[in-house]
């Protein structure tokens, strides 16, 4: 019932979310400051359209294969579309901007504020425990399925069909 109840909520936001999605999103090759506050905005800033948001961090020696992966498959797929949420504090924006460049994923970029890591992992998806690589694939509906860890290439393509993402 619980469980039910949240998707519940977190569909009527994304549905707020999106019919107000023309006001005050970010610039494109901006690293936008994440809160908790704001986490509708991340979905909201693709239009209705379906995604991959990648939740990563500097630290995470894994999110390098999951950036390996989205590489190949943009070469693949240019108009893929894919949201970054890095997990990093904001004084390690210079080293986040870099490998964001490094990666060519710098539009659509989000790095978490100021609050405490748990509130802000806690808006993202309540279910979610913190795990890295966290993925995220988004319908156009706004319907999303997580996964953690890397992802293998059967599984990108099985994800991004789920999602409506043509493969």
């Amino acid at each position: 019932m619980m469980l039910s109840r949240r998707k519940l909520l977190a569909a009527a936001a994304l549905t707020l979310a999106l019919a107000t999605a023309n006001a005050g999103s970010q610039p494109a090759d901006r690293v936008a400051v994440f809160e908790s506050a704001n986490a509708t905005q991340l979905a909201a800033s693709q239009k209705g359209k379906p995604f991959v948001l990648v939740v990563w961090s500097l630290d995470c020696v894994y999110c390098k294969r999951n950036f390996d992966a989205i590489g190949k498959l943009r070469a693949q797929r240019p108009d893929l579309r894919v949201v970054t949420l890095s997990m990093d504090s904001a004084d390690a924006l210079p080293q986040v901007q870099q490998l964001l460049q490094r990666v060519r994923l710098t539009r659509n970029a989000w790095l978490f504020g100021q609050e405490p890591q748990e509130r802000l992992r806690y808006a993202v998806d309540p279910d979610w425990m913190g795990e890295m690589p966290r993925t995220y694939f988004y319908r156009a509906d706004g319907q999303r399925q997580g996964v953690s860890g890397v992802i293998s290439d059967a599984d990108w393509n099985k994800h991004l069909r789920w999602a409506g993402i043509a493969g």
